[in-house]
């Protein structure tokens, strides 16, 4: 889990996927070739936004490997199994308790434990993001080149390659 001090957009959670797959995932999947990544249909990772788009495609070539992007349908975020299996969890380390910090907070959902092994692991990003970032000019011959919309409900569901 990371907490941000900042806006949250869509560097924010590409600098936060980045951090994870480099320091936990890179070392337990050597051989792979490609990252799933469950978005919610709105916010800073809205399918709809081409900034989501135009980060998702840096980070993709920041970390040399694919992205299968998989966006919920607006609403429909409750059916995301973070939701359930953690936010619910941390939601109840967090009840009663007076979130006077955002250090108090991180400590309060680093302490969450489950019967069945679930553990929280929690990072501060304390780096600024600015919003109303503008779209590159070459946006649209890297999208071109870069994502491979799904042939079924393409909007929400496409492949993005590193571009070497």
């Amino acid at each position: 889990m990371t907490l941000g001090i900042s806006h949250d957009t869509s560097k924010f959670v590409c600098d936060n996927i980045a951090r994870v797959w480099r320091e936990h995932l890179r070392e337990q999947y050597p051989d792979a070739h490609t990252l799933v990544i469950l978005c919610d249909g709105g916010g800073s990772n809205s399918s709809s936004h081409r900034i989501v788009k135009q980060d998702l495609m840096n980070l993709a070539d920041r970390l040399g490997i694919r992205l299968l992007v998989v966006h919920y349908p607006p609403y429909c975020s409750k059916f995301n199994p973070i939701e359930h299996r953690l936010f619910s969890q941390i939601t109840r380390s967090w009840s009663g308790a007076p979130l006077m910090s955002l250090q108090n907070a991180a400590q309060r959902a680093a302490m969450t434990t489950t019967k069945t092994g679930l553990k929280v692991f929690v990072h501060v990003n304390s780096k600024s993001y600015d919003i109303m970032r503008p779209i590159d000019e070459s946006y649209q011959k890297r999208l071109a080149q870069q994502v491979i919309f799904a042939p079924e409900l393409g909007k929400w569901n496409y492949l993005i390659k590193p571009a070497n």
